[in-house]
């Protein structure tokens, strides 16, 4: 006899609260969005006092989200300030500029600094839930952790050495906390290309560039922050779904890049 299937899609946000970790980037307002129009009550904490538009914005497209100051050194308070209640899902989007330093001129201080924000803050986030069991999120199935990486882990270019490092790095995280915290699940996304400022800052005006990265891809398009919002989504959904990467490339890393050692995809 077939059983009927519980599945957990909108009706499971619903019931959720979600606290997002750098929710005034572009990803960040995508997901909160997102979360929201699908029923979850959304806590918003930007890592840096800038883009408080961004803040004012998604208040007023959600009255219910709420938003709170700059607490990048003390992940504690954004936690116990966040989370009013246990359950539900928290997502670290927060990351800084990654830099044009050199491999030639790095120095041990300036790769180091990349790791804090990108691997120290989603590790800090694991061990808070670890040493506060049932505080910030209920140990069942139904709670998750979402980190974020990127596809410059899988597919390097010339002088990324310097700064890669945190990338792979909460990629292995994402595999140990999902272990360590289990039942709670841990996931991370992997965004490709993406039509953000930080990429637009990347290229700086070179449309080439970007032409050429985006026709190194599959679906020949650039990717957005509402379209890879969707493996969040997914990865609060999805009960069986832990330990895993998902990369959200537009098939780039399945093709030879265009302009070899220049493409930023």
């Amino acid at each position: 006899m077939m059983r009927k299937l519980k599945i957990l899609h909108r009706d499971h946000l619903e019931t959720v609260r979600t606290l997002i970790i750098g929710g005034s980037s572009r990803l960040g307002f995508a997901v909160a969005s997102g979360a929201l129009a699908n029923g979850s009550k959304v806590h918003i904490t930007p890592v840096t006092t800038e883009k408080l538009s961004t803040k004012i914005e998604i208040q007023s497209l959600y009255p219910n989200a709420h938003t709170s100051p700059t607490q990048r050194h003390n992940i504690q308070s954004m936690l116990d300030v966040a989370v009013k209640e246990t359950g539900g899902v928290i997502v670290y989007t927060a990351g800084d500029s990654r830099g044009s330093e050199t491999l030639a001129k790095a120095t041990a201080a300036s790769a180091l600094k990349h790791f804090t924000v990108r691997y120290l803050g989603p590790l800090l986030v694991g061990k808070l839930v670890a040493a506060n069991p049932g505080k910030y999120l209920n140990s069942a199935t139904s709670s998750s952790i979402i980190l974020t990486s990127g596809v410059l882990a899988h597919r390097p270019r010339p002088g990324n050495s310097p700064m890669i490092g945190p990338a792979g790095a909460v990629e292995v995280l994402t595999r140990v906390l999902a272990v360590d915290l289990a039942p709670i699940r841990v996931n991370v996304v992997i965004p490709g290309l993406l039509d953000t400022e930080l990429v637009q800052g990347m290229v700086g005006g070179n449309t080439a560039l970007l032409s050429a990265s985006v026709a190194a891809s599959l679906t020949k398009k650039i990717g957005t922050p509402e379209g890879t919002a969707e493996a969040y989504l997914f990865s609060m959904r999805s009960a069986l779904a832990t330990g895993q990467g998902f990369k959200i490339g537009s098939g780039g890393l399945l093709v030879l890049a265009v302009m070899p050692g220049k493409s930023i995809a």
